[in-house]
């Protein structure tokens, strides 16, 4: 006698759909993964040019609020009016250059410049003249392109001079995690006319 046998197993189609199934989840969770490194890629970017310009801004503030008149006969500044504060002029890319005496007397020029080593990202620049010396230094990181730089001035006579900032900085990563940001701040000398 023959005994009848069932054997229990898959058929090709079972086979076939649940190969199917399993792909098509593992792409998504493949997908679901690269998004979450994206955007934590994302937000460390923002995070690097926020930081950036807390400094910058920390630092910019701190000097135009304590900046002093052009009216030292021995020590002016060239480029600044006599009895002002405060110059703006334009370099040869549209972006302003700020001039003020600071609260040592040194001759302060801020302004955009290339990189010394890349030469095609922008970094902000800090020219301070003591005596005829000279130091040139960046204030922001070799990691944050500043685009544009625009310093808009209100010096009129029966108020206190201010400077009004505005900045487009992004991350050099990937244009992917560029993330750009717009600021802008006025910033009020504590001189009095």
């Amino acid at each position: 006698m023959i005994g009848n046998k069932t054997k229990f197993g898959f058929t090709l189609i079972e086979l076939i759909v649940s190969v199917a199934l399993f792909s098509v989840i593992i792409l998504m969770a493949t997908q679901i993964f690269s998004m979450v490194i994206d955007s934590q890629r994302s937000a460390i970017a923002t995070q690097n040019v926020q930081e950036s310009l807390k400094y910058f801004l920390e630092v910019t503030g701190k000097e135009i609020r304590m900046a002093q008149k052009n009216d030292d006969q021995i020590n002016t500044c060239s480029g600044i009016p006599i009895t002002e504060i405060f110059a703006v002029t334009s370099d040869a890319d549209g972006n302003n250059i700020l001039k003020f005496k600071n609260y040592n007397g040194q001759c302060v020029t801020y302004s955009l410049a290339p990189d010394t080593i890349t030469s095609t990202t922008q970094r902000f620049q800090i020219s301070r003249i003591t005596n005829g010396l000279v130091a040139v230094d960046f204030i922001s990181p070799a990691q944050i392109t500043l685009d544009h730089l625009y310093f808009v001035l209100n010096s009129d006579v029966n108020t206190q001079a201010t400077v009004t900032l505005n900045l487009q900085a992004h991350a050099l990563n990937g244009s992917k995690f560029k993330s750009t940001m717009v600021l802008q701040t006025s910033i009020a000398s504590r001189y009095y006319k």
